[in-house]
């Protein structure tokens, strides 16, 4: 138990401390400390550490006949995750040579590591060692499979596996499924297809999420019809008493600025703050994009003092810099250190006003925890002399 709370706190130094304690009191592990101890490790990043945990309890005596499948699913997951997917195929060869039982949820990680990969050709196979093992797929299991036909472009497949869940008494598609296929339409612009999914969706039953709005405000922007993003999410919105949560809100903003429309983009900020919505890292990405491409150069910077709570924000959303807003929850914005640099280089390279960047810049360095590249001021310096010059920008800027 203290082990996995740990884990769930990020701190793998005491997960191991607890760990070492254990096992200097000589006590052997159960095989849920040893679940606890390598879900704890792979959930965190080190599915390594966790992989050799496993082959110390196979080593052991004691400890080899409490390995089991449930035990190498985390390391399976936690490889996949990170898209080793060499290692999680690997993995697998090891169970079987170990002469383990797959669980439900073991097979379940390996057609997501299919899915991750776009390496749908193993599925099959996958679901015969399923069967031998008298393993039926679950509704995860087909929702996954759909999701790698979506991915692969081959919507044919996951239709047909749609149709297959539909006849079926135990599994009928559920919300997951059916986004999981309008997002698939999102992703190559098909969009008369998305939308008679959501018709079939409402019509079986299934209520829409926030979700199901983000991908449908994607699918209207990925078909080219940004203003059917904001009509679908409206209707629904009040069909279902849905309050649109910042994901969705993102989605609108990328219709707006994907159709360089800046000003509705930012009405949208307006209206999370008036709604109590907090925008998040992408919101402002996407709208200092939008403004810069636009080429609204004293808009983008009141854009980004008001990302970190500066003097001089942008009028339309309020974060305090000290502190917290009982609608916003302070200014902890977490925008991309990359964002930051192009932002203030792509500013230092305007001719209008070339020191705004240079005073951006030296107000952000005030914010705490904020890291910049400390060799940024010496580039954008170089940058303005260049605009101050009347010449082009140099090209490694």
């Amino acid at each position: 138990t203290i082990i996995r709370a740990y884990g769930v706190l990020r701190d793998l130094d005491k997960v191991w401390d607890v760990w070492r304690e254990m096992r200097m009191r000589h006590m052997t592990p159960t095989s849920i400390a040893i679940g606890c101890m390598t879900e704890a490790l792979a959930s965190n990043g080190d599915p390594e550490s966790a992989h050799d945990l496993i082959k110390e309890m196979l080593a052991e005596p004691d400890t080899r006949p409490l390995v089991n499948s449930v035990i190498y699913c985390s390391v399976l997951k936690g490889f996949s995750h990170q898209r080793h997917f060499d290692r999680v195929w690997c993995l697998h060869k090891e169970m079987q040579a170990e002469k383990l039982t797959l669980s439900l949820a073991a097979y379940n990680a390996l057609i997501d590591a299919c899915t991750r990969s776009n390496d749908m050709a193993r599925v099959p196979q996958i679901l015969q060692d399923m069967a031998k093992d008298g393993l039926e797929p679950n509704i995860v299991t087909y929702s996954t499979i759909i999701k790698g036909y979506c991915l692969e472009n081959r919507p044919d497949k996951a239709m047909e596996l749609l149709h297959e869940m539909k006849q079926s008494s135990r599994y009928r598609p559920d919300e997951i499924t059916y986004n999981t296929l309008i997002d698939g339409c999102a992703r190559f612009g098909h969009y008369e297809r998305g939308m008679a999914l959501l018709a079939e969706m409402q019509e079986q039953g299934v209520r829409p999420s926030n979700f199901t709005l983000s991908v449908l405000a994607k699918l209207a922007t990925r078909s080219r019809r940004p203003e059917r993003a904001f009509e679908i999410c409206e209707d629904l919105a009040k069909r279902y008493g849905l309050r649109l949560n910042v994901q969705v809100y993102n989605n609108l903003v990328h219709a707006c600025t994907a159709n360089q429309d800046l000003q509705r983009g930012l009405k949208l900020l307006e209206q999370m703050h008036r709604e109590g919505v907090r925008p998040d890292g992408r919101t402002f990405t996407l709208l200092l994009r939008g403004s810069l491409a636009s080429g609204e150069v004293k808009e983008t910077a009141a854009l980004l003092r008001a990302a970190f709570g500066l003097p001089g924000g942008h009028a339309a959303v309020s974060m305090p810099r000290n502190g917290s807003n009982s609608r916003s929850g302070g200014n902890n914005i977490k925008l991309c250190p990359d964002v930051i640099t192009e932002v203030l280089e792509c500013l230092a390279a305007q001719r209008r006003n070339p020191q705004l960047a240079i005073q951006l810049l030296r107000d952000l360095r005030t914010v705490p925890g904020l890291r910049i590249d400390p060799k940024l001021h010496l580039r954008l310096t170089a940058s303005t002399a260049s605009s101050a010059a009347g010449s082009e920008p140099m090209q490694a800027w």
